[in-house]
């Protein structure tokens, strides 16, 4: 109860609800699929439902962003940067059309404070300054790729999980 009562307005409840599986049971699961090492046997009751909540989160997480996401994102970031221009749709939807294939659940709160954490690069500070589009989307790019890697990561768990298991001959 207490996380949607920090939900702002114009803040998208969805993309706040997505965490990447980073620890624990699930994690250890995509690392053994990814590494080859993960049987069916390891895939109790419990394990897959837990990957099935993960996949329902991270599928939303990997829907395309609301035009208004994008410019709430935008918005909160022109408060943290030195040089942000007044803003505007026309300003927003150009971000929106560079990074049209970023998914919703990379335009987070911890995104925003990425880019305002980056490290100065030669001598310039970037992260105090309002990116450029492409910069963006250079920035997110990552953080959508995770994403969508789970989701291939899981979805491929959920395979596994539901194919007809061989008899013994």
């Amino acid at each position: 109860m207490a996380e949607i009562a920090k939900i702002h307005r114009g803040a998208l409840a969805k993309a706040a609800a997505y965490v990447p599986a980073s620890g624990g049971d699930l994690r250890a699961l995509i690392a053994a699929k990814r590494e080859g090492y993960l049987r069916r046997s390891d895939l109790t009751s419990d394990r897959l439902a837990a990957v099935r909540r993960q996949l329902a989160m991270a599928e939303a997480a990997a829907n395309p962003p609301p035009f208004e996401g994008i410019k709430t994102w935008l918005a909160k970031l022109a408060t943290l940067v030195s040089n942000a221009p007044a803003p505007s749709g026309e300003i927003c939807a150009v971000f929106a059309e560079v990074c049209s294939d970023i998914p919703d659940g990379a335009w987070t709160p911890q995104t925003r404070i990425a880019w305002i954490r980056q490290p100065d690069r030669n001598g310039y500070p970037v992260g105090s300054r309002w990116p450029a589009p492409g910069e963006l989307y250079t920035h997110l790019l990552p953080f959508a790729e995770a994403i969508r890697a789970e989701v291939t990561n899981l979805r491929g768990i959920l395979a596994m999980a539901e194919a007809p298991q061989e008899q013994p001959r």
